[in-house]
C-alpha cells in the first residue's frame, strides 16, 4: 500500500511536467516539445566579423506556443532554438544548400557551438520558455545542419548533441523558413 501512495503522486507530477500532455521530459529536456518549429526568423549580419572574409547569419526557430512581438521579443510557452554565427561564403545573401558542421573555425558552412562570450550566451542553444519567462537553457556542443531550398522555402534538418564526450543522444529538429534573410 505504501508503494501506491508514492507512485500516484510521482505519476501526477510527471504528467504535469509535460507541456502538451504527450512528450515526456527525456535526457535533460531535449524532447520537451515537438521537434518541428512553426515560426522562424533568418537574420543576416553582413560584415559582423570585419576581419573575416565571410557572411554571417543567425536563425531563431520557435515551437508552437511561442511568437515574436513587434520588438522581436519572444512571448508564450514553448522552445526557441537559436543558432548564431552561421558562416557562409562572402556575398551570400541567404543560407546556401549544403551540410553545415558545428565548430569554431568560422569557415564557410560552419556554425558555432554553445558558449559564453564576453558574459553573454551565444552559439547554438535551446531556450525552454514558460509563460514568456526563461525556464532553462540547453547548450549544444556538436551537430550538423542540412539546408535545402524547395519552392521558395528553406528547409532545415538539424541534429544536435549536448555532450559528445559522454555520447549523449542526438536531438533532431526540423523547420521551414519562407522569405528573405532580415538584415540586422
Amino acid at each position: 500500500m505504501k508503494t501506491i501512495k508514492y507512485i500516484l503522486p510521482v505519476l501526477i507530477l510527471l504528467t504535469a511536467c509535460r507541456p502538451d500532455g504527450k512528450n515526456p521530459d527525456i535526457d535533460g529536456g531535449l524532447k520537451l516539445y515537438d521537434s518541428i518549429f512553426v515560426s522562424a526568423d533568418l537574420q543576416w549580419h553582413k560584415q559582423y566579423y570585419p576581419n573575416l572574409d565571410c557572411e554571417v547569419f543567425s536563425i531563431d526557430l520557435l515551437s508552437e506556443g511561442l511568437a515574436f512581438d513587434s520588438a522581436f521579443h519572444i512571448n508564450g510557452t514553448g522552445c526557441n532554438l537559436y543558432i548564431s554565427d552561421i558562416f557562409l561564403p562572402c556575398n551570400s545573401t541567404t543560407l546556401q544548400d549544403g551540410l553545415y558542421h558545428m565548430d569554431t573555425t568560422a569557415q564557410p558552412y560552419t556554425f558555432l557551438p554553445y558558449m559564453y562570450f564576453e558574459g553573454e550566451v551565444t552559439g547554438t542553444y535551446l531556450l525552454d520558455i514558460k509563460n514568456s519567462n526563461l525556464n532553462r537553457i540547453i547548450g549544444f556542443t556538436a551537430g550538423e545542419m542540412k539546408v535545402h531550398h524547395s519552392n521558395g522555402d528553406i528547409n532545415l534538418d538539424i541534429t544536435l548533441y549536448v555532450d559528445t564526450a559522454n555520447n549523449s543522444q542526438a536531438s533532431t529538429y526540423h523547420a521551414t523558413y519562407h522569405g528573405p534573410a532580415i538584415y540586422r
